[in-house]
């Protein structure tokens, strides 16, 4: 077993970059939807004061699409490719320094383009394609760096922390992410009725301070930056089935069940991420901005339980943390849909954003530990990656389909939820790979 030098400056640095990019993902989701609408009649007549594009729904989701797309398609070949790759700045560095300064640059750009808008041609797509074109250029750009940079800054974390360690240094990054989320959430709106651009170049500027800092003192351990496995392997999908054909029965079984359970418990993250606000307002009646607040509640309890949840795997074993996070959630989802109404609203977000750390802060030091050999986690991040990605394409889809058909009911979400999060547990029950993993002194 190799042995890696515990650094928790170097930790949480690594931990805060992959965090910084969740902020700038939440600025993205939350304003690029927006420019690309606004101008439209639908937009206008709600009162919407920004100037956009004026395109359609349809147009604007199949734009917005492309990140699940790139995740699913780039990513995890990106992840392959760091674990092959020898450099002289290391496995994971050089698709750093390509990826964030191109994320940075492209991300600045993405609120100025719409401000040359002229009031009078608001929402006019036909004549706006000097600029919708620029704008849809840069999108792409961060989608683009963005795919390149998640896997490689996720797994660059663990590379620089001992296995024991893993889930808590996942467990800080979560608590750094909710912290950060929470922040954009309150400040970010502020900030944008202040001056437009004002909270992207913040957290760009964030983001490439954080990007300096994992330059100057995050280092992968030598042992593993110049190890011979998987040196100079392919890292194409033809490549990346045939290395998972040769592992070990045991390690194979284990990684499937690992994935299958990642990708069933996202299918219900993503309904709930998808549908909270649609449930408080069509099904409870709530006010729209007091629907809006909702996540407030899963993402402060997340960041509260995050780091505990690392300590709480080390003492009772990553697999049984993991099974009582997701039976936790469960029971959140089961609370809300048997009991219709605002405050088991809250009591339910509650229980599931202080159970679901349990099982999200363990589920990729599960993944990455049950490797063979500790050169493989690119590629098995990668690979949770595409479970991952896989989830949040299906979970909305489905639990539309759903609610569509029994009559527009949104209560029906939660209890899909409830059956995928058992279904998640009852997939990892086979798991025998995953726990940490002990260091040679």
């Amino acid at each position: 077993m190799s042995h890696i030098k515990l650094s928790w400056r170097n930790i949480i640095i690594a931990a805060t970059l992959p965090a910084v990019m969740e902020v700038i993902w939440q600025l993205y989701n939350t304003y690029v939807p927006v420019f690309l609408q606004a101008g439209n009649p639908a937009f206008t007549e709600a009162g919407a004061t920004t100037v956009g594009f004026g395109l359609g729904p349809a147009l604007t989701g199949f734009i917005l699409v492309f990140d699940n797309i790139a995740g699913l398609f780039i990513s995890p070949l990106v992840g392959a490719w760091s674990d092959s790759l020898r450099s002289k700045w290391g496995r994971r560095m050089p698709f750093i320094l390509f990826g964030v300064p191109v994320a940075i640059a492209a991300f600045i750009f993405v609120p100025l383009i719409p401000m040359g808008i002229a009031p009078e041609l608001n929402g006019q797509t036909g004549q706006l394609t000097g600029l919708l074109v620029p704008f849809i250029i840069s999108l792409f750009l961060v989608l683009l760096a963005f795919a390149v940079v998640r896997p490689v800054a996720d797994v660059l974390m663990f590379d620089v922390t001992p296995s024991p360690q893993r889930a808590t240094a996942n467990g800080i990054a979560g608590a750094i992410t909710g912290l950060l989320v929470v922040i954009t959430a309150l400040a970010g709106a502020a900030l944008y009725d202040v001056y437009g651009p004002l909270p992207f170049w913040i957290a760009a500027g964030l983001a490439l301070l954080i990007f300096i800092l994992t330059w100057a003192f995050v280092k992968e351990p030598e042992e593993l930056a110049s190890a011979k496995e998987l040196a100079g392997e392919p890292f194409n999908l033809k490549g990346i089935i045939a290395f998972l054909r040769g592992l070990p029965k045991e390690h194979a079984s284990s990684l499937n069940y690992l994935l299958l359970s990642n990708l069933l418990a996202y299918v219900a993250l993503a309904q709930m991420q998808a549908f909270l606000s649609s449930y408080g307002v069509f099904s409870l009646g709530m006010e729209e901005s007091s629907a809006a607040m909702l996540v407030a509640i899963p993402a402060l309890a997340f960041m509260v339980m995050a780091v505990p949840s690392g300590l709480i795997s080390n003492k009772i074993g990553r697999k049984n943390t993991q099974i009582f996070g997701l039976v936790g959630y469960a029971i959140g989802a089961l609370v809300i849909y048997l009991f219709p109404d605002a405050a088991m609203l809250n009591i339910g977000l509650l229980i599931c954003g202080l159970t679901w750390p349990l099982a999200n802060v363990v589920q990729v030091a599960m993944i990455v530990d049950s490797a063979p050999v500790e050169t493989l986690m690119g590629t098995y991040t990668g690979l949770r990656q595409i479970a991952v990605t896989l989830g949040f394409i299906i979970g909305p889809i489905l639990g539309g389909t759903l609610v569509e058909a029994m009559g527009n009911d949104y209560r029906w979400v939660w209890l899909i939820m409830f059956v995928f999060l058992v279904l998640a547990t009852v997939a990892i029950l086979p798991v025998t790979k995953g726990e940490a993993k002990k260091e040679m002194a």
